[in-house]
């Protein structure tokens, strides 16, 4: 991979006040024997259940969707058994223990969930003084919609695909962050879209921090706003990937340049120096086991793709808040 980032450990943005796992050396020996049967289920979901209620093991805050007496899947008594040689990381090990939390199997105390909903209220905006906005990505909405822009990635459409209908009301979906938008507004933070800035682009120098989304598809008039205010958290990679031109008299968006259009070899439409290397592999990831901010020239941009999870992440939802 090109390297046209650096990476930062800088508080707050790259999770520096997060309490380290305090899993105790011991644990790893009742994983092996869990693996090899001389421990029963009940045994080690006991441990494990101890250990978060303790928060000696870390994990983000997993609802419950099951209540029910279930037996530990044998796949994840195998991903327990290899995390205990070592053979799988940290990260997948507690993947597996919310994942436990999640079926029911691990129980926890209800002190559990209080502080959970005590720590959204703390990483809430309702009365902070920086006042910050968040971009939906309506245009990137109407890009991945039916008939878009992805029909003619795939060879089932040709150019006149480039051309897609505006979904203004239409659900957003996983690829233009349609839970990001739920969570944050759900903390306090105000919004606008995409098509505000793109009429009104003055409109960004009302706020003291601007959260862009997973706003892949915007007009230059936007790139040019959204590049130019000092103070930009943009939460997804692939923002400001590809440029579009609108028509607001029939409500149309239209691929200009970007995303191999109109030559394969053209990767980002503004040639942006952010975004081509972070912005054009990170988006894939959407696990984010090594979740980290890079400094870019006006903020900060996060390396992985955090729609599926970012409600349970307090530590990133603090980093929100306090950049």
């Amino acid at each position: 991979m090109t390297i046209l980032f650096t990476l930062i450990v800088v508080h707050p943005y790259a999770f520096a006040e997060v309490k380290k796992n305090l899993m105790p050396y011991w644990l790893k020996n009742d994983a092996r024997w869990f693996g090899e049967d001389q421990i029963s289920d009940t045994e080690f979901v006991n441990v494990i259940q101890w250990l978060v209620d303790k928060r000696m093991i870390q994990v983000e805050y997993t609802p419950i969707e099951v209540q029910a007496d279930l037996p530990v899947p044998a796949s994840v008594k195998n991903i327990v058994y290899y995390w205990a040689q070592a053979k799988v990381s940290d990260g997948i090990f507690l993947g597996t223990v919310q994942y436990l939390i999640k079926v029911g199997i691990v129980k926890l105390d209800n002190n559990y969930h209080s502080q959970y909903l005590e720590e959204l209220r703390q990483v809430s905006v309702f009365n902070d003084t920086k006042k910050a906005v968040v971009i939906v990505p309506i245009f990137t909405g109407s890009a991945y919609a039916e008939h878009g822009f992805y029909s003619y990635y795939k060879g089932t459409c040709d150019e006149h695909c480039l051309t897609t209908t505006i979904k203004y009301h239409d659900p957003l979906g996983f690829s233009a962050s349609q839970k990001g938008v739920e969570v944050l507004r759900s903390l306090g933070y105000e919004t606008i879209t995409d098509i505000d800035v793109d009429k009104n682009p003055a409109i960004l120098s009302k706020y003291d921090k601007v959260v862009v989304l997973h706003n892949e598809y915007v007009t230059q008039t936007e790139f040019d706003t959204i590049t130019g205010h000092s103070h930009v958290l943009y939460l997804y990679p692939n923002s400001l990937y590809a440029k579009i031109s609108v028509n607001y008299n029939d409500n149309t968006v239209t691929l200009l340049r970007g995303h191999g259009y109109p030559s394969l070899n053209i990767l980002n439409g503004f040639d942006w120096e952010f975004g081509r290397s972070i912005n054009s592999t990170d988006e894939y990831d959407t696990h984010c086991e090594n979740m980290n901010f890079y400094k870019v020239k006006n903020g900060i941009m996060l390396n992985c793709y955090p729609e599926a999870y970012l409600q349970y992440n307090i530590a990133l939802l603090k980093s929100i808040k306090e950049f």
